[in-house]
């Protein structure tokens, strides 16, 4: 899926929460998510940036 529909997504969960009471460490998620693809979008954040953020702060396959 394009970064633009997964920006889009992300920022109508926000909207969402926000009309259901959503706590604020839950939007915050789903806020952070979207600012991520709309890096991708400006070119401020790759994927391979993305990739190597995931790789190096979480614990995968271990």
């Amino acid at each position: 899926m394009m970064p633009f529909f997964k920006a889009f997504e992300e920022i109508q969960k926000v909207k969402e929460g926000l009309e259901t009471g959503l706590s604020r460490d839950l939007l915050a998620i789903d806020i952070r998510q979207s600012l991520c693809h709309f890096g991708e979008i400006t070119g401020e954040i790759t994927t391979d940036d993305l990739l190597g953020n995931i790789f190096a702060n979480f614990d995968i396959g271990k």
